[in-house]
């Protein structure tokens, strides 16, 4: 829902002492439109506790360096609350910023043009006082007894059609723990997300109720301090650290299916949880359905909450993950780069991350890589791709595209439209497969290959001229993948 504070231009100081073309900005008008956009996504105390003398200094270079007045409130913005700065300050300077945030040295440097925004809801004084440190320690303090990586968050979880409905019931769960899906089961294959989803739920528990106990384990550790209180006749305190907790999430549990003491412990914990209300979240790399040598009323257990799949990411939610990589990198990639990517990692959000920090980090050596150079170090073969697709595929996809059929397409008719779907063929067949000339022709039914040359020029210039049929070539260049 859009609000009063959000601006379509960048707000601008004034053009005194400006040279033309890069415009000073009213920091404190922006900052303050900032401010009331994140006051509309986090509670009064929340907003008193993390961003009161929180200022912005300066925009440059598409960066907002933003200071503040402890150390640990700055881990705190970066773990929980990027996302939310940064989508703000886009909407109240008109541009997509990124955001560095610095602990100033005194708090007497504050910056000159900008006043602190008045806190009606808080008393609290500008400079943090020993209890309020002390609580942000003590959560800090929490996160880390969790087992939970504080990164993990709903805000950076890309959302697609392959883990829509996980998404869902992963937000549904922490409004209502324990209540509406117990337990609830995740599935996929490696790196497309659960342990990522999983952990954000442990998060958002925590920062919503820090007195909840919540413990994240991979079920390798659980068996393992199984091992050792048998071994250490320390079962009670086993059972206890287990059992009476919040939240319980294991992750890969598959594992579980060769250790029957395990499976014994497990199905006892899980009673005990469930009948106490008490939330469970499990993933494994396979339904309970598949997961061979447990036992029956263990896996009627896994499958009687909510089962939610994550499947591998298709090519808009790679391109999505690949931006936000980028963004929180504090940098960009090319349209090029990040279609070579999402084309060749198709599977793996894991190696799709490893494969952008991997092109970042040549663009920080200052090399300038160029395309080839960045699938060399990518260990993509271009030309290998271009031999799998056929000419009839990239045929097929300009006509649904352009909604022609292929008959018209190699057919005589001249209406505009139509050639000039032809020519995005003509286009694509010497781009995206390399084909000479005269194959291209012969691909159309066209005998001179200088149309050829004609009608890839002519699709350049319109690629460079109109960003509405750019985007349907990037469309066809897409279904490709």
């Amino acid at each position: 829902m859009a609000n009063d504070f959000e601006l379509e231009k960048p707000i601008i100081r004034g053009d005194r002492d400006v040279k033309e073309g890069t415009p000073e900005f009213d920091l404190e008008a922006i900052w303050k439109i900032v401010s009331e956009n994140i006051r509309m996504y986090v509670s009064p105390r929340q907003f008193s506790t993390w961003f009161k003398g929180v200022y912005l200094e300066k925009i440059e270079n598409g960066i907002a360096q933003i200071s503040c007045d402890q150390g640990f409130k700055r881990e705190w913005i970066e773990s929980y609350h990027r996302s939310l700065i940064t989508r703000s300050l886009t909407q109240a300077t008109g541009q997509r910023l990124d955001f560095v945030i610095t602990v100033r040295s005194s708090l007497k440097e504050v910056p000159k043009a900008i006043k602190e925004i008045e806190i009606t809801d808080s008393d609290s004084p500008n400079i943090f006082s020993e209890v309020q440190e002390k609580i942000v320690k003590d959560k800090n303090a929490i996160v880390r007894s969790a087992q939970l990586n504080p990164k993990y968050l709903f805000n950076n979880f890309i959302v697609g059609s392959h883990n829509a409905l996980a998404h869902a019931v992963a937000e549904s769960v922490t409004k209502e723990l324990g209540t509406l899906y117990n337990p609830v089961f995740f599935y996929g294959p490696t790196g497309v997300g659960k342990t990522h989803l999983m952990q954000a739920i442990g998060n958002e528990v925590l920062n919503k109720f820090p007195d909840k106990k919540v413990i994240y384990v991979p079920i390798e550790q659980f068996l393992n301090e199984l091992i050792d209180s048998i071994r250490n006749r320390t079962n009670e305190k086993f059972r206890k650290k287990y059992r009476e907790i919040d939240l319980l999430i294991i992750d890969d549990i598959q594992f579980v299916e060769t250790y029957p003491k395990t499976q014994e412990e497990l199905f006892h914990t899980f009673n005990t949880l469930y009948q106490s209300n008490k939330q469970m979240i499990m993933a494994a790399d396979r339904p309970p359905k598949e997961i061979k040598n447990i036992t029956d009323r263990l896996r009627s257990r896994f499958a009687g909450g909510m089962v939610a799949d994550l499947q591998s990411p298709d090519y808009e939610t790679r391109m999505a993950i690949l931006q936000q990589i980028a963004s929180e990198q504090g940098t960009t990639l090319d349209r090029d780069v990040l279609e070579l990517i999402a084309k060749n990692v198709e599977n793996n959000v894991r190696e799709l991350e490893g494969a952008a920090i991997k092109v970042i980090s040549l663009q920080r050596l200052g090399t300038n890589p160029t395309l080839e150079m960045i699938a060399k170090a990518l260990q993509v073969d271009m030309e290998s791709k271009r031999k799998r697709i056929k000419p009839e595929r990239i045929i097929e996809v300009v006509c649904e595209t352009f909604d022609v059929t292929a008959k018209d397409l190699k057919g005589k008719r001249r209406t505009a439209y139509l050639a000039t779907a032809r020519q995005v063929v003509m286009y694509m067949l010497r781009n995206e497969l390399g084909l000479p000339l005269e194959k291209v022709a012969r691909e159309v039914n066209r005998s001179d290959h200088t149309t050829v040359l004609h009608a890839c020029e002519k699709i350049e210039d319109m690629i460079k001229d109109d960003s509405r049929f750019k985007d349907k070539i990037d469309l066809c260049k897409s279904k490709l993948g």
